[in-house]
């Protein structure tokens, strides 16, 4: 990973802001890691180390507004800043709804409108989320049986297009969770 990266996000902020029992730079790097580790695509590891500096549905601490998604986009390259993009403005759950679509439309929930994407855009999205709820986890503590039913359905659903390092790697953040914390999902 390029030290650049990692001080641009510095240089944003994201040091100094909380997130899952850790700074958000720490989840970030982690979330990278794993989609490196995985073997997913350059620009999608990129992705990953950016993919919540404009904010999510669920976590809505922005570090910079899309106003400036040229400095980002400039830092990672295009496929990779849309894909922030595209994680910051889409509902995160419709992403494993377009599992096995043809026409896939997301919907900027900011504007309003559809975005055509690519089956590859879709599966590098899905490809980031579970990354990002993977890495969060197993640092989080005790996490809500609501919210542990969504993440579990979430990775069930995304097995189909997943690579099989992925899949094995939630399987055993699943199992590690209900050894420490019980099955109360």
């Amino acid at each position: 990973m390029k030290q650049t990266y990692l001080q641009l996000l510095r240089d944003f902020g994201a040091e100094r802001i909380p997130h899952s029992g850790r700074s958000l730079l720490d989840h970030l790097k982690g979330t990278h890691d794993l989609l490196r580790m995985w073997g997913s695509r350059p620009a999608t590891c990129r992705a990953g180390l950016f993919h919540s500096v404009y904010g999510t549905q669920t976590f809505d601490v922005s570090l910079i507004g899309f106003s400036q998604r040229c400095k980002v986009r400039h830092a990672i390259g295009p496929r990779a800043e849309r894909l922030v993009f595209l994680f910051a403005v889409c509902d995160r759950d419709e992403f494993f709804d377009k599992i096995g679509v043809r026409k896939k439309y997301l919907i900027d929930t900011c504007r309003k409108r559809r975005i055509l994407v690519t089956p590859n855009t879709v599966k590098a999205l899905i490809e980031i989320e579970v990354a990002n709820i993977l890495e969060q986890i197993p640092n989080k503590g005790r996490i809500s049986s609501r919210v542990m039913r969504v993440y579990e359905r979430q990775c069930e659903l995304a097995k189909r297009v997943l690579p099989g390092l992925a899949q094995r790697h939630s399987g055993e953040v699943f199992r590690a969770y209900e050894h420490r914390y019980g099955r109360a999902f």
